[in-house]
């Protein structure tokens, strides 16, 4: 049997922003514990991605942890059949296969389209999904998931964010965010403020709406015409220090959720070096072992996971 080499892996952080002023953490375990009942079924975890589109985002398959600490999952985007048709074996025997033969499938069936891993505390969320897609995914998922028992709370996940590896917060020059051939440096002024700039195209419609309160068609026509220069300001307190990190890392956090090109952002040392988004999210590289085409030990990503979710808990708490 052919060696199959090991399946690398990035692991992406996440804060579980928490929505309760009294209560120590998000709480979404108890949520998730109400919905993901031994009577539950796959069926009901199905959620489609809109009433015209037939595609599905499914929590295929999940693992609790000892006394229910966190939960480990897959996501599964679900096609129907006759959308992207089926081949069976027995078309191979034929002389010809026509796209007739090809889109012969079944509504009533589906096929696998992509999936990817998460894991989630009361706390953080750990996730194999790609860093060029938007956590928004899994994000409308658990949301959707507990409508039913999470009342008027809307969770949301807030990329983990660091400072580049040996830099000292006091030693920040300027961050930038860089779109197409549009370079904003974010220089900080006398005051203490720093103004970050960028290009239209890097932000979300989710970032743009919150910031200029307008609807879908407007969005469309801002960005075709390049209409305004989008400006988001970071005010930096002086003293403490502590307190100013803190304050740098969550609006960072806030704004490299919605940038998912790592090269969309620069942060610039007084020294004159340059960091991308890649040094200031926090990511684990890891390897897990392969048995075959999509398939994976589970259970050895499962306890990478935790381990993160361990190291994050402890770098969170320094």
């Amino acid at each position: 049997m052919p060696h199959i080499p090991p399946k690398k892996l990035t692991l992406r952080a996440f804060r579980i922003e928490n929505p309760s002023l009294t209560e120590p953490h998000s709480g979404i375990l108890r949520f998730l514990q109400q919905v993901l009942t031994p009577e539950s079924t796959a069926a009901q975890r199905r959620m489609p991605l809109n009433a015209e589109d037939p595609d599905r985002d499914l929590l295929a398959n999940f693992t609790w942890a000892t006394n229910n600490a966190y939960i480990f999952g897959m996501m599964l985007r679900i096609i129907p059949a006759d959308n992207g048709g089926v081949l069976s074996e027995d078309l191979f025997q034929r002389p010809t296969i026509t796209m007739a033969d090809v889109n012969a499938g079944h509504p009533d069936q589906s096929q696998y389209k992509d999936h990817f891993y998460f894991a989630l505390n009361n706390n953080y969320l750990v996730t194999t999904l790609a860093g060029n897609v938007n956590i928004d995914r899994l994000q409308t998922y658990l949301n959707w998931l507990l409508e039913r028992v999470r009342g008027e709370r809307l969770f949301q996940l807030t990329e983990l964010t660091k400072l580049p590896e040996g830099v000292p917060f006091n030693q920040i020059k300027d961050i930038q965010f860089v779109g197409g051939c549009t370079t904003v440096a974010a220089v900080p002024t006398e005051n203490e403020s720093t103004t970050f700039s960028t290009s239209l195209g890097n932000l979300t419609d989710r970032l743009l709406e919150l910031l200029m309160g307008t609807d879908t068609a407007n969005l469309d026509r801002i960005r075709s015409n390049q209409l305004v220069e989008a400006r988001l300001f970071l005010k930096l307190k002086g003293k403490p220090k502590e307190m100013a990190q803190e304050e740098f890392q969550r609006v960072m956090g806030a704004i490299a959720t919605n940038v998912t090109n790592d090269s969309g952002i620069v942060v610039r040392t007084k020294d004159g070096n340059k960091y991308t988004g890649a040094a200031v999210k926090i990511k684990k590289a890891v390897s897990v072992e392969c048995i075959g085409a999509n398939r994976i030990v589970e259970e050895q990503l499962k306890q990478e996971m935790e381990l993160f979710l361990s190291e994050i808990r402890t770098q969170q708490n320094d």
